[in-house]
């Protein structure tokens, strides 16, 4: 947690700070809707892409295939929207771009900035409580429903995200970030997190966003968030071993637990409301037990099997160059929506790109592999029942690394495994002989 910014060169110091006010600007809901905001946003993003060119081992002269393939993504689609009338617009599309600028940033990290990579990791933390807890407010004192109306463009939405109150992209947000905040917090020994120092204040951190983060997701009413959620917790808990068995057994333990908690949580509540009546916790146990009931007639599989069919059947039926538009795709799932409007060629390659940090994160032996699951199940799980929105790519693309590197593991497969800074690992380090199993990125050599 060096915050130093004196002693940095001032190219180093221009890049975080560009990057920092993106991650300040993509969590902070009341900057949403302000055009300086946008236009500061369009700055740092220029600035930061002025600096990559001249970094060594840059990714925009030296690419590896996911900057390839994200500018390939990124220049079709627009070729596309130029080209075929859509009622969705080029507005549609900005979320993912910008979802994978920050994969541009996250494979600049990869090439041995892992001080960077930590930097931008606390300083998420240090943002996601505030947001987390106006938007918690929000839900006790103006709505149960606050998160949703945010989700949908209005006066309402703006005057709510104004006073900081997060929506549906805030809390998804949120949920990529708990499968490393459990691990962390949950199994601190086995994540190499220190004892003294700074850390004492970062392990607080840690537990404030793992608490305040995991009662946003169960009060914002979204199912699929709450049961990506306990998949996360379960795994993070029970997945200890790589050996086939174990790993199998430890799965399938996970997936009924989880099974069993969404069966049994709400004549849970409903027990609890009786012992509470009568006391100040009875409205609170009443909401929650509101929110969830909410978030299983929103989340069920009535509503959401048509559109996942219709973007099936259109992916079918124009399997190599899709539908072009965006019109009739079935609008309620990133990955499948893509197959049906580009073809198979195409929503491979974004499905490919959402994919590949969680899949080598699963095959480096340096990570653990309960985190390591939990990782692919809600970065992949997410993407394939709901729609895109560009804090994704922050979490997924460079939140994910800043978290391996605070817990010791290199960005760079090239360098050793090694303590991040003084006193901030302990004995239960990864051994240096297994790098070799990393593949966080392509290249090795000195930073920029």
């Amino acid at each position: 947690m060096d915050l130093r910014f004196w002693r940095w060169p001032l190219a180093r110091l221009l890049r975080r700070a560009s990057v920092g006010y993106l991650v300040v600007w993509v969590l902070s809901p009341p900057l949403a809707y302000g055009q300086q905001w946008r236009v500061a946003a369009i700055l740092a993003t220029g600035l930061w892409l002025l600096l990559e060119l001249r970094a060594s081992r840059s990714v925009l002269l030296r690419p590896s295939w996911p900057v390839l393939g994200a500018f390939g993504f990124v220049f079709y689609t627009a070729g596309v929207e130029w080209a075929v009338s859509d009622s969705a617009g080029i507005t549609y599309h900005f979320q993912v771009w910008i979802m994978l600028f920050f994969l541009l940033v996250g494979e600049s990290l990869a090439r041995g900035r892992d001080d960077d990579a930590r930097f931008y990791f606390w300083l998420v933390l240090l943002v996601l409580p505030v947001w987390s807890l106006a938007t918690l407010r929000g839900i006790e004192t103006i709505s149960q429903d606050v998160a949703r109306t945010i989700s949908r463009s209005s006066a309402e939405a703006r005057e709510l995200s104004e006073r900081g109150i997060g929506g549906y992209g805030f809390v998804y947000a949120v949920l990529l970030s708990l499968p490393f905040l459990y691990q962390m917090v949950l199994r601190a020994r086995a994540s190499g997190i220190g004892r003294g120092g700074w850390w004492r204040a970062g392990k607080a951190l840690l537990a404030l966003n793992a608490l305040v983060g995991s009662l946003l997701v169960m009060r914002a009413g979204y199912s699929i968030a709450l049961v990506l959620a306990g998949s996360a917790l379960a795994l993070v808990l029970l997945a200890r071993s790589r050996r086939p068995l174990p790993l199998a057994m430890s799965v399938c333990l996970s997936a009924l637990l989880v099974l069993a908690g969404t069966s049994l949580v709400q004549p849970a509540l409903e027990r609890l409301q009786d012992v509470a009546t009568g006391t100040e916790y009875a409205s609170k146990v009443r909401d929650v037990r509101s929110s969830l009931a909410r978030g299983e007639g929103t989340g069920t599989v009535e509503g959401r099997t048509e559109r996942y069919g219709r973007s099936l059947q259109l992916t079918m039926e124009h399997p190599v160059g899709g539908t072009l538009a965006f019109d009739p795709v079935g609008k309620h799932s990133a990955i499948l929506d893509r197959f049906a409007q580009y073809g198979v060629l195409l929503g491979g390659l974004f499905l490919g790109l959402l994919a590949y940090l969680p899949w080598r994160a699963l095959r480096d032996r340096r990570v653990p592999v309960g985190l390591a699951l939990a990782f692919l199940v809600v970065g992949l799980g997410f993407p394939f029942l709901d729609t895109i929105f560009m804090a994704w790519g922050l979490l997924l693309f460079v939140f994910s690394r800043g978290a391996l590197a605070v817990m010791g593991v290199p960005l760079d497969r090239r360098r050793p495994s090694a303590p991040p800074s003084a006193g901030a690992r302990t004995a239960s380090a990864w051994p240096a002989a297994q790098a070799r199993d990393a593949h966080w990125t392509t290249g090795g050599g000195s930073r920029g």
